[in-house]
């Protein structure tokens, strides 16, 4: 016969204590607060319409407050549901997903750097000039593309 340590309660049918142990019906994915709308509904950047309408349908079915089991899991549950409805609105709505897309440029510092060329471009424009002080002073030095 195998000698159990005394630290490791002996299980029942060997005459022991009785262990209980719970298990729960919905594993919690880590969620960080930076997950983007696409990540939420699990889709690819260039999803279209039909995609994003079948993963919304995917994830509500998923996360609906109705579906939960346990009273503890019923705000985790109504609040992915509301993300996920969220996420759904404005990706569905053309406008409101590319103002959304613009956002998440900003957030990644890409935009404000094609912001500023753009603004000095309208300055430009503005102003009458086809090129700018740079390529004027390149021009002026004979610098060419070649060089």
């Amino acid at each position: 016969m195998i000698a159990l340590p005394s630290s490791i309660p002996k299980p029942c049918c060997l005459g022991g204590t009785r262990m209980q142990l719970r298990v729960s019906a919905t594993a919690r994915p880590a969620q960080t607060k930076s997950a983007t709308m696409y990540e939420l509904l699990s889709v690819e950047k260039t999803a279209g319409p039909e995609e994003i309408k079948a993963a919304y349908r995917v994830q509500a079915r998923r996360w609906h407050p109705d579906v939960c089991r346990t009273a503890v899991d019923k705000a985790f549950f109504a609040e992915r549901f509301m993300r996920a409805r969220e996420a759904y609105e404005v990706l569905s709505d053309p406008s409101r997903r590319r103002d959304y897309d613009v956002s998440l440029l900003r957030a990644d510092g890409w935009a404000i750097a094609v912001g500023a060329e753009a603004a000095a471009e309208r300055r430009r424009r503005c102003a009458g000039e086809k090129e700018s002080w740079g390529s004027r002073m390149r021009r002026a030095d004979g610098w060419k593309a070649s060089d």
